[in-house]
């Protein structure tokens, strides 16, 4: 009888314009060959989950030293055909200057989806999507995790339009703006984003010594 296989599933997540986005890779063969599955590894009787997400994705979509949070486990007896197969998600954010320079050329095709735009997605990964959105919305509730994906230049409708996303709900812009600055955690760069039209928005970053808080 063969072994149980483990495999690590990397559910990496960053922002762009405001939007969640998560990275997947393109499956070139079958099952659900076209469609678009997590960058994701076997985990050997060597390797730790960190160091098989550090490897396979390094290889699969061009990043490295990315820094990963258990997830969830997975292990539905037909999650994967004709093999028994246990999955375990790490969870991983990623900067936006690091998304606008990712130009790493792999052997797979590999793109950036919002969260509430996803591509036909194969095995069970929607699942592990899902979930790894939810724990994703705790994570941002935390001052210091949203700096990781706001280290600095950002604008407050950029801010708010990602906890709208993950809340699915709109917010009021007004009562938004003065809540988050009454936090005394961002300051003016003294710099405007670009605008084809109005009114400029004023840039932002998180002060050096701010608190660790809880935001929403």
């Amino acid at each position: 009888m063969e072994g149980v296989i483990v495999e690590a599933l990397a559910c990496i997540f960053s922002t762009y314009k405001g939007k969640i986005k998560i990275l997947l890779k393109r499956k070139t063969d079958e099952p659900y060959k076209g469609y678009w599955i997590l960058p994701s590894g076997i985990i050997d009787n060597d390797k730790t989950l960190e160091e098989t997400l550090e490897i396979a994705v390094s290889e699969q979509v061009g990043l490295s030293n990315l820094t990963y949070e258990e997830c969830a486990v997975f292990s539905d007896l037909d999650r994967f055909p004709n093999k028994r197969i246990i999955g375990i998600s790490a969870i991983s954010m990623v900067d936006e200057v690091t998304v606008r320079n990712h130009q790493e050329a792999t052997k797979y095709e590999y793109s950036w989806f919002s969260i509430d735009k996803l591509p036909k997605i194969g095995y069970d990964h929607i699942r592990v999507i899902n979930k790894s959105i939810v724990a994703l919305k705790q994570n941002l509730t935390n001052s210091s995790t949203l700096r990781q994906v706001f280290p600095s230049d950002f604008t407050l409708p950029e801010i708010q339009s990602v906890y709208e996303q993950l809340l699915t709900k709109d917010l009021d812009r007004r009562n938004f703006r003065k809540k988050f600055l009454n936090l005394n955690l961002i300051e003016e760069t003294g710099d405007n984003a670009p605008s084809n039209n109005g009114r400029p928005a004023k840039l932002y970053r998180f002060k050096q010594d701010m608190d660790d808080i809880v935001l929403f």
